[in-house]
């Protein structure tokens, strides 16, 4: 015996302006893909990959869209992709960073880094790939835990623990970072 299923509910096709999704998020993913990947032409190029796939899935998604978590989404997808076909890591050493080191008289560690931004961006760049997007996420773009569960793909209990640890990783990353510059 065959049983038919039930027709699906039949959502309101919404008409999205690409152009005003562009320009309102473009800078927000580009920052985003550019923690991710360190490279700011490949990041650039990202971004292009990101609003391309967004582009051509826009017309087909539903009028409840929550637009922001998807292209992030989308976003992390494109980087998992490059990085995976390129087969690079997103890490860098502090060597390849770009700036020059202080001329070093100073007692501040910090001052070896160009300040307390490039000692950040070192240590989230040690940081596993899954922490420093969901601390990124929740830091610096201000996401609730259900979009960022939404925006990386996993379960929103999971979202609580994946900050924990990645807080866990920044300190002890930016410690070792301030002490590798206290012996420099």
């Amino acid at each position: 015996m065959t049983t038919i299923a039930p027709p699906r509910p039949r959502v309101e096709a919404v008409s999205w302006d690409f152009e005003q999704v562009y320009e309102e998020y473009r800078e927000r993913i580009y920052r985003y893909i550019r923690h991710l990947v360190t490279e700011q032409e490949l990041a650039e190029d990202l971004v292009q990959e990101t609003f391309t796939r967004a582009y051509k899935a826009l017309p087909r998604m539903p009028g409840d869209l929550r637009l922001t978590p998807w292209l992030y989404r989308i976003a992390t997808n494109a980087c998992y992709d490059a990085l995976r076909r390129r087969r690079l890591i997103s890490w860098q050493t502090l060597d390849e960073l770009d700036h020059e080191p202080a001329s070093g008289t100073s007692d501040d560690p910090q001052e070896g880094y160009s300040g307390t931004a490039e000692l950040v961006r070192a240590a989230l760049a040690r940081m596993p790939t899954t922490y420093r997007q969901a601390l990124l996420l929740y830091e610096y773009e201000g996401y609730s835990m259900p979009e960022i569960a939404l925006a990386l793909g996993i379960a929103q209990s999971g979202v609580k623990m994946f900050l924990s640890r990645a807080r866990g990783h920044f300190r002890r990353h930016y410690r070792e970072l301030e002490q590798e510059a206290a012996h420099d």
